[in-house]
């Protein structure tokens, strides 16, 4: 929206503003008209996500105001199209899974502003570290996740997108197997592709690699990058170096309760 330095009576209706206007000696004067401010919302659109003064408080006593967690002063991210995913990174301690649980919306934050791009906002997936298994067989959770995800879909498009799954994320012969049973690799692999199974445009994974062997965070990293490639945006967070935080394109850090963020290289 332009700002006028003159008053509305200054132009005759249908003169334009960018127009001559005249002063009291009759003077032909050109009027000067400052760039448009964008606003907020306007660079929220640009943006997955757009977030101003952002911060979490840790609960304390009922008049105080909570020793502050962390703090986002200003953040848009835009993911690099099809390509790698943010790594989340801070000690223990430093609010990692508060941050994430905020992101998606299952935690208030203490204030500020948090705003996701239109065609994601109530899309968003969130995977605990330990993330909840049915009890039920493996192929009966990814049938669970196909009849209440948001999308409307026939039986046999769910069908089709249980058998998908399964062959996806490797686990076609468990397929009858109760779902708590499997390995810790086997179930994360199992959780990924329930959470997959809808095409959420963005994914938050709360360390996914936690008690992981390197060959589970490999396959695990596998389909995070097809995931990417497909073009879901993806944020995990780890402590540890492995092929999670090696496939990286963005580096989040935690660290003297602020996030600071880096690109990169590659």
């Amino acid at each position: 929206m332009s700002l006028l330095n003159s008053s509305p009576s200054s132009s005759s209706p249908g003169e334009s503003p960018h127009e001559a206007v005249l002063t009291s000696s009759s003077e032909p004067v050109a009027e000067s008209v400052p760039e448009p401010v964008p606003e907020p919302r306007a660079v929220a659109e640009e943006s997955l996500l757009w977030v101003r003064d952002l911060q979490y408080r840790l609960p304390d006593a009922p008049t105080s105001p909570g020793r502050l967690l962390w703090q986002v002063p200003s953040l848009e991210w835009t993911p690099d199209p099809r390509r790698g995913w943010v790594h989340l990174s801070g000690d223990n301690g430093s609010g990692k899974t508060t941050l994430l649980r905020v992101l998606a919306g299952m935690q208030p934050a203490s204030g500020g502003e948090l705003r996701w791009q239109k065609g994601a906002a109530g899309q968003i997936r969130y995977l605990h570290q330990q993330p909840y298994l049915f009890d039920t067989s493996v192929a009966g959770n990814l049938v669970l996740a196909a009849r209440w995800q948001p999308q409307r879909r026939s039986a046999g498009e769910q069908r089709d997108q249980v058998a998908a799954m399964l062959e996806w994320s490797g686990l076609s012969e468990h397929a009858r197997q109760p779902a708590r049973s499997l390995s810790g690799g086997e179930r994360a692999r199992l959780a990924l592709a329930r959470a997959w199974l809808s095409r959420p445009p963005v994914l938050l994974l709360d360390e996914p690699a936690a008690n992981l062997d390197q060959a589970a965070v490999e396959q695990l990293a596998i389909r995070l990058e097809q995931m990417s490639q497909a073009g879901c945006a993806v944020i995990l967070s780890s402590h540890q170096d492995n092929a999670l935080s090696h496939g990286c394109t963005a580096r989040w850090t935690l660290a003297e309760a602020s996030l600071h963020t880096e690109r990169m290289p590659g």
